[in-house]
């Protein structure tokens, strides 16, 4: 009785430490996660208007995309013309011209 025991106790804690061992992995990725180019979304182009526009005020003449970057013709409240180049990926501010 002793010894099956032990094989169980010693295989029990084999068990263990493997799902210690590789917990941080499933963690980080799911078998039900999309692939990560599908996980990582554009903000909206309404959200980074909104923002432009709570920072200079004005409103937007032209947006177009090029790539992972939105292209944002702007005039602000004082008249003056902008161009925004804004990360599409994460809605950061790249230029301001």
């Amino acid at each position: 009785m002793t010894m099956l025991r032990r094989t169980l106790i010693s295989a029990l804690a084999a068990i263990a430490a493997t799902l210690v061992a590789t917990a941080p992995s499933f963690a980080q990725r799911s078998q039900f996660a999309p692939p990560e180019d599908q996980q990582q979304r554009d903000v909206p182009l309404n959200v980074v208007l909104r923002e432009l526009k709570m920072r200079y005020g004005g409103q937007h003449l032209d947006a177009r995309k090029e790539g992972a970057r939105y292209i944002i013709a702007w005039i602000t409240g004082d008249g003056r013309r902008l161009t925004i180049e804004v990360d599409a990926r994460n809605g950061r501010t790249i230029s301001v011209r």
